[in-house]
């Protein structure tokens, strides 16, 4: 203090000497009065100092200057801390002292000075410079905390991280040594920011900030941890962070959220559920609800999950999947009339938003779980009818059949028969199925179905399939009825419509089944006889056609036993039954695959390999059954099955017995032995593909199996090449006689054979949707006959005006579809209006004034990316919205509705 009172005397004593001298060389005050000399020599004073100051600076720097060149070092050391006296910051003073106490030897002086100068450049901005006098002067040398701190900034300004990372932590590491805990804190902020992927940096910023009492920041650097943590496999660790990011932040919803995750990671679905129940009732976004669905399910709480599930869902469409786990749940705690429930609600869900490609999988997969819960059967089996597939709809009724009878339901058995036999009256089990019910149903009501049933007709049909009427035992009509009239007339529509599309051959084989099951019926009836001309068939004279023959091939004689009569009949059965699952299919791809797993099973082989068509084209069908444990063969297996035809020769049956030490290729398929039957179609004689079966082991084959695999590719050939031929059979047996139209059984059989026609060939196809406005008023007022009279009035009116090529389909009972090859939009449109003109001259047999029409046009999409039936499925829909469009705006109106 006495040093710096004096050196404040002195500083004034010198302002006086030198403010009077300057004034005495000026003149600026000598004329003036004394008052007046005082009053403004007062304000001047700072002015005066600063000049004093600035003069006195100068001359020391000029002092230090000659006294360094001099090498008078401590003068020059006197000067220029003279200077600092009266300008703390000036740079050249800082440097100067700097160097020279480096050349007297005093690093620690110096490096005082240049701690100095790099602080003052900083300020100034002059960061280059500044970092150049830390690496070269300051780095090797212990600096302040402060100076560590605002070193790492300037490193991280040039985006020098790991220098800026070790600066930042030695620090905070002096800082909390000096217990500065706020710079310190400051510092591991920085750290957090520059390692934002460290767990451990964001961990003790947490743990810094939580003992400073900042609780948000802690809470979110906690919780950063615990997701990084997570990340790397710490779950424990994980556990422990996100722990104390929810004591400190329990209201917070993002952390419950990550921390329930986790919890539910490790088990605790309970804690999981507790911690997201304050959230739930205000929960909207997708990632919550998936969550807090997951919980629930987990808790037992299925009505909660499945309402959290339904949310998401409509947020997520893809999501469906999750409400498919819901219904699992659902089923194995024993409320399968909740699954059932849920999966209606999925399935108008779906079909509203378009997301139905994977809902019969995911339907199948369910159903396969819980094969005995009659309310999810139910809910498939109406999902399947909604859906318009036919094939899976008659499967699903069919098992609603069986449970309605084992849980002695027999009404709702008799309504599930009822509609089978609507579906397929030709199915070769309607006469067990009817059997099932004897001395359980109204006999009345069993005869009625007897009767539509054509027992007669099946079983005849099914023989012939087989290749002769001993090959399948056949079941027996209920009471030993004889063919009915309603059978001959059946038979006689199916050859009626065959020769309408010009498939003479199928006629054909009509009418030699009505020559077996009624001789001399076209003697007598003069309809008959007019078909058997039209179809240039006689019955008399001329051979029946032979029908495919597997069953007699097996039956041929050889010189050895073939195999014992119990494995014949297994293998007729198998063959029966492969049949069966490939006629039910909706594609050749379907029907080839349900083949493959077929002959697999029965004959306990580890692999089976089909290839429709000559086994050398560019790009033929192929199906594949693997067994468990053995992978599948790949994408492209036909170049290796044609490269081992190609290398063997068959015997006199067409089958090729191969091992692995004779054809190495064998093994690229993974087989030691297999055996391979080459398919020809029987019509034509021309190669129709390829059946190859082998096992990962050594193998003897019997020839009861080689048998086996020619009976059963001789029905693969015959149900592959005519599936759409199978599709209109099975429709046309309740088609209606008097308007030659399909029922609505062969609607989607037909949009599927003509949508993949047209998307083979690359041409257009539509429908027109044709409906008799208020049909329901006219149905409640008139009856069903007086409808079906005009309904056949209106389709004979209108048959003239379409050409042979498109199809009418009778789809209620006041409405008519008809399907277009080859037609676009506008033609569509066209014709439409023409319909509806012709339909206005048609009169109803009530004497009522004359009815409007209305009609929709869609042409089918052609996307190629799309699977058939989706497509199929989707054009379906879209009709069905035009329809209510129609309706909505009062009928008689044509809707065109564009491609998607």
């Amino acid at each position: 203090n006495r040093r710096a009172n004096s050196l404040s005397k002195l500083r004034d004593s010198r302002y006086i000497v030198e403010f009077k001298r300057w004034a005495a060389e000026n003149g600026a005050l000598a004329d003036l009065p004394l008052q007046r000399q005082r009053k403004l020599s007062l304000p001047s004073r700072a002015r005066n100092t600063q000049t004093f100051m600035a003069s006195e600076v100068n001359k020391n720097l000029e002092r230090g200057r000659r006294s360094f060149e001099r090498n008078k070092l401590r003068e020059a050391v006197a000067a220029y801390q003279a200077v600092l006296e009266e300008a703390p910051g000036n740079l050249e003073s800082l440097q100067a002292l700097a160097d020279i106490y480096s050349r007297l030897n005093e690093p620690a002086r110096a490096a005082q000075f240049y701690g100095a100068q790099f602080d003052r450049l900083l300020e100034s901005g002059d960061a280059s410079k500044a970092s150049a006098i830390y690496a070269r002067f300051l780095r090797a040398a212990p600096q302040p905390p402060d100076r560590l701190m605002r070193y790492a900034g300037l490193l991280q300004k040039q985006n020098r991280i790991s220098e800026a990372i070790e600066q930042f932590a030695s620090a905070a590491t002096l800082f909390l040594q000096q217990q500065r805990e706020i710079e310190a804190l400051a510092c591991y902020e920085s750290l957090a920011q520059l390692e934002p992927e460290n767990p451990a940096r964001h961990a003790t910023l947490g743990e810094l900030a939580e003992k400073l009492s900042h609780a948000d920041l802690a809470g979110r650097c906690y919780l950063r941890a615990g997701q990084l943590t997570i990340a790397g496999g710490g779950f424990e660790a994980a556990i422990g962070y996100l722990g104390r990011a929810h004591a400190l932040l329990p209201k917070d919803r993002s952390v419950a959220l990550l921390f329930a995750e986790a919890k539910l990671r490790q088990g605790d679905a309970e804690d999981a559920a507790a911690l997201l129940e304050p959230f739930a009732p205000d929960a909207q976004d997708a990632a919550f609800l998936a969550l807090y669905g997951e919980s629930m399910m987990h808790t037992g709480r299925l009505d909660r999950a499945s309402a959290a599930f339904e949310a998401h869902y409509r947020l997520k469409p893809e999501s469906a999947g999750k409400l498919f786990e819901v219904m699992a749940a659902y089923l194995k705690a024993g409320e399968d009339a909740k699954a059932g429930a849920l999966l209606k609600k999925v399935k108008g869900w779906t079909r509203q938003a378009r997301t139905e490609a994977d809902f019969p999988g995911q339907m199948d997969r369910l159903a396969d779980a819980y094969p005995r819960s009659l309310p999810l059967a139910e809910a498939i089996a109406s999902a399947y009818e909604e859906l318009n597939r036919e094939s899976k709809y008659f499967d699903a009724l069919v098992h609603v059949f069986d449970l309605y009878l084992a849980a002695g339901r027999v009404r709702e058995a008799c309504e599930a028969l009822d509609r089978l036999v609507d579906i397929d009256p030709y199915d070769y089990r309607n006469p067990e199925r009817i059997a099932q019910l004897e001395g359980k149903a109204d006999p009345a009501y069993l005869r009625s179905i007897q009767s539509r049933a054509a027992k007669a007709s099946t079983a005849g049909a099914r023989s012939e399939d087989l290749g002769g009427t001993d090959a399948v035992p056949a079941a027996g009509p209920v009471s030993g009825a004889a063919p009915t009239q309603h059978t001959l007339e059946d038979l006689m529509v199916q050859a009626e419509i065959f020769l309408q599309y010009s498939l003479q051959s199928k006629a054909a084989e009509k009418l030699g089944l009505i020559a077996e099951l009624f001789p001399g019926e076209e003697e007598r009836n003069e309809r008959l006889r007019a078909l058997c001309e039209r179809a240039g068939w006689r019955p008399k004279g001329a051979p029946r056609k032979p029908a495919p023959a597997p069953a007699a091939e097996v039956a041929a004689p050889t010189p050895a036993p073939i195999s014992t009569a119990a494995e014949t009949h297994r293998d007729l059965s198998a063959i029966a039954e492969i049949n069966r699952q490939m006629f039910r299919q909706a594609t050749p791809r379907e029907a080839l695959a349900a083949a493959a797993a077929g002959i697999g099973k029965h004959l306990g082989v580890a692999r089976c390999l089909i290839v429709a068509g000559a086994v050398r084209d560019t790009a033929p069908l192929t199906a594949e059954y693997f067994a468990p444990g053995i992978p599948p063969a790949g994408e492209a297996p036909t170049a290796s099955i044609a490269e081992l035809v190609s290398q063997s020769s068959a015997d006199a049956l067409g089958t090729i017995e191969l091992r692995a030490s004779t054809a190495p290729g064998l093994r690229a398929l993974g087989l030691e032995s297999a055996l391979v039957v080459k398919l020809t179609d029987k019509e034509t004689q021309a190669p129709a593909g390829t059946l190859l079966v082998g096992d990962s082991r050594t193998r003897t084959w019997k020839p009861g199996e080689s048998f086996f695999l020619q009976a059963a590719g001789d029905q693969l050939v015959l149900s592959a090449s005519h599936m759409r031929l199978r599709s209109l059979v099975r429709s046309l047996a309740v088609a209606n006689e008097r308007t030659g139209l399909l029922s609505r059984g062969s609607y989607m059989d037909c949009l599927l054979a003509e949508s993949n026609r047209a998307r083979a060939q690359g041409t257009p196809l539509s429908l027109i949707l044709l409906q008799i406005d208020k049909g329901s008023e006219i149905l409640r007022q008139h009856g069903d006959a007086a409808l079906e009279q005009y309904s056949g009035q209106l389709a004979r009116a209108l048959a003239s005006s379409i050409r042979q090529t498109d199809i009418a389909v009778k789809y209620t009972a006041w409405s008519i579809v008809f399907v277009l090859p080859d037609t676009p939009l506008d033609s569509a449109r066209a014709l439409a209006e023409k319909l509806r003109q012709v339909a206005a001259t048609v009169r109803p047999a009530w004497g009522a004034p004359e009815l409007t029409v209305s009609a929709v046009v869609a042409e089918a999409t052609s996307r190629p990316a799309d699977e058939t039936e989706d497509r199929v499925t989707e054009w379906i829909n879209r009709a069905e919205e035009g329809v209510e469009e129609a309706r909505a705006g009062g009928g008689n109106t044509l809707v065109a509705l564009a491609t998607p």
